[in-house]
This record gives structure tokens, sequence and C-alpha cells, in this order.
């Protein structure tokens, strides 16, 4: 189970900072087309990838360890949702504030 859930966690992480890499190169060459479609996308397909760690976990070792599973899973998307938008998110306004006039 700790083998799975490794892996899992690796994939995860390579397939979000991945997408958070392909946002920050779009907004930072201010192109117009991507607008958070592979940060979404990328979180659904962690997410969708968790529910079936999930159900593994409670095959293996109980389903009571459902619970603790879904607890992690939940903490982990949402802190690196949060993070990773946040991110972006300074990222966009420092490139808007260098097509911004130098004020007097």
């Amino acid at each position: 189970m700790v083998w799975l859930l490794t892996l899992y966690t690796l994939f995860s992480l390579a397939l979000l900072f991945g997408a958070a890499e392909l946002e920050r190169r779009a907004i930072t060459e201010r192109r117009r087309g991507p607008n958070g479609r592979a940060m979404l996308l990328s979180l659904v397909i962690s997410v969708v990838a968790s529910v079936f760690v999930i159900i593994g976990g409670a095959i293996s070792s109980g389903w009571i360890y459902i619970l603790h599973l879904l607890g992690a899973s939940i903490l982990y998307h949402g802190f690196m949702g949060i993070s990773l938008v946040h991110g972006l998110q300074e990222t966009s306004a420092r490139t808007a504030r260098q097509r911004l006039p130098a004020r007097v």
C-alpha cells in the first residue's frame, strides 16, 4: 500500500507542477489561450486517480482506512490547488505590472 501511495503522490505532484509550469509560461508570454484549463484538468485527473487509490487502500488495508485516505486526499488537493493558483495569481499580477507605464 505504501508503494501505491508513493507512486500516486509522485504522479500527482508531477502532474500538478507540470500544469502550473504550463500556466506560468502562458502568463509570462502573454498568451490568452490556456486560461487555467491545464491547472483545472490536472486537478480533476489527480482527484479521479485519488479515488482509485482510496478504493485500493480500502480493499487492501480495511474499510476504516478509507476515512484516513479520504481526509488526506481532501487536504492534499485543497492545499495544492490553493497554493498553486495563488502562485499563478502572483505571476499574473507581476506580469500585468510590467506592462503598465512607470508612474512618476
